[in-house]
């Protein structure tokens, strides 16, 4: 009883998680260093093409991220249970490490990397959902935290692993800890018990004259005036039981007519993520997730080239500025546990706020300035752990922001909500940030330089930043406002 009880734990189960996000990162990045070497060897390609195909095996990964987040998350919101998705993403990824292992051919080494890309879909929407519906929305700060520091952990050990152990032992020797660490993962997520999902539907409610609102009817449910309050009210497929009394008072609701309980809506059309998208507090955070990815993946096309161009700094000098940027992320669990205790508008506008300067800073590091490496150092520090107060903060709004929906409007998003679909958009905009990022950051810095690069991304920053003073919910002094997502358009700063 007592084995079944902690298996079922808040604890195990996000453990379980972040060992899925650590393993599924992990393998994703453990062959980054031996791909242009399996292209050459393995496949035959001639050097002139190698780094085409390399470029486009890394592309395709964000884009099999992108779509599969789209696709795993309407999957996850469909069914009871979502351990059985979570499994499947585990036999996606060795099927990819698989395919990686024996593959000869490009379309072969192309397959293993879309599967690795829906692989981190399904980890990143399913677990992020599962986190969530153990915890609950007052938990998913820290719970967040964690999940982010397992990311960067697989990040950072991915790459060293692969590079070491093929310099040593051989590209069949890269994947033996690949299985092991597949046959561990997946002991732990047939180990965890997920408990089947109720539907929030209702016996009480007659589903025949019931249907899910449209996105420009649930505009209206969330129309505001000036002094928060709702402007005007749904009636939604339900007629009023009010009745006017004699003496011209106020009317009053029929006893006899008037339900014992809440109305759920049943659904039966509409979308759940234009639902979401039609949220301004929603699409902030996705918004905000999707440039500041694009600012640490634009630094990871830009700096290496930078650095060794203006100071002549040598691989491993490079590798120590993104071990820099990346070390501030094992920090996540606290920035996570600071969301959930003073509110996500106080610890997003404090990241933006550091974030902000240190980008416009980074303009002053320029050839002929002294101890660069120290300087950048600082920088890169500031922007991980700026990164690392942003991560948990918006997504801990994001389900918030569902949560709020759904309370206003009981059933809208179906029977089993819309958690997974909010994480599925959440990693649409991650793995969008990574495939964008380097392109226009590496683009502005050909074209305009270093000093222009930086300026923009601060620029950008400050914009975030007021809009998140402005729409996101909580307060900057840390006291909690009144829930309901009425008040997302007025939220006091």
């Amino acid at each position: 009883m007592l084995a079944r009880k902690s298996r079922a734990s808040k604890g195990f189960f996000t453990f379980v998680v972040c060992v899925a996000m650590f393993t599924d990162m992990g393998l994703a990045n453990l062959i980054l260093p031996v791909l242009p070497y399996a292209l050459a060897d393995r496949v035959g390609l001639a050097q002139e093409d190698v780094q085409r195909w390399n470029s486009i095996l890394l592309a395709s990964f964000g884009t099999a991220q992108m779509l599969g987040s789209l696709f795993f998350g309407w999957i996850g919101d469909r069914s009871s249970s979502r351990q059985i998705p979570f499994v499947l993403g585990l036999v996606i990824l060795g099927s990819s490490t698989l395919c990686f292992a024996l593959g000869t051919t490009v379309p072969v080494l192309l397959l293993a990397r879309l599967l690795q890309g829906l692989s981190t879909a399904v980890v990143f929407t399913i677990g992020n959902a599962l986190v969530l519906d153990v915890v609950g929305k007052d938990g998913i700060g820290k719970a967040s935290g964690y999940t982010s520091m397992s990311i960067t952990l697989g990040i950072l050990s991915g790459p060293v692993a692969g590079g070491f152990i093929y310099d040593h032992a051989g590209y069949f020797a890269v994947f033996i800890p690949a299985f092991v660490l597949i046959v561990v993962d997946i002991g732990l997520r047939f180990m965890v018990i997920v408990e089947k999902r109720l539907p929030f539907e209702s016996d009480l409610a007659d589903s025949s004259d019931l249907r899910s609102p449209s996105v420009e009817e649930i505009g209206t449910i969330y129309a505001t005036d000036c002094e928060g309050s709702l402007a005007q009210e749904s009636n939604i497929g339900e007629e009023s039981t009010r009745f006017p009394r004699a003496d011209g008072g106020e009317s009053y609701d029929d006893p006899e007519t008037k339900p014992l309980l809440p109305k759920v809506r049943s659904r039966s059309g509409g979308s759940s993520m234009l639902i979401l998208l039609s949220s301004s507090r929603f699409l902030l955070a996705i918004l905000s997730l999707f440039m500041v990815n694009s600012f640490t993946a634009g630094f990871d096309g830009v700096l290496a080239v930078y650095v060794h161009d203006t100071f002549g700094f040598s691989a491993t000098n490079a590798a120590g500025l993104f071990l820099i940027l990346a070390l501030p992320a094992l920090l996540s669990p606290i920035s996570g546990a600071l969301t959930d205790r003073f509110g996500t508008k106080l610890t997003a506008a404090s990241g933006l706020s550091l974030l902000a300067p240190t980008l416009i800073l980074l303009r002053l590091i320029h050839h002929g300035v002294t101890s660069p490496f120290v300087k950048l150092g600082l920088m890169m520090f500031s922007v991980g752990v700026s990164v690392t107060l942003l991560n948990p903060a918006f997504i801990k709004e994001t389900a918030t922001v569902v949560n709020e929906i759904e309370k206003e409007t009981p059933g809208v998003f179906g029977p089993y909500g819309a958690n997974a679909q909010a994480y599925g958009l959440l990693s649409f905009a991650f793995a969008g940030g990574s495939m964008l990022g380097p392109l226009y950051a590496g683009f502005i810095r050909a074209q305009f330089g270093w000093a222009a690069m930086s300026l923009v991304m601060g620029v950008l920053t400050l914009i975030l930043l007021g809009l998140t003073v402005m729409v996101t919910g909580g307060h900057l002094y840390g006291r909690n406002r009144k829930p309901g997502i009425r008040n997302e358009t007025n939220a006091q700063a």
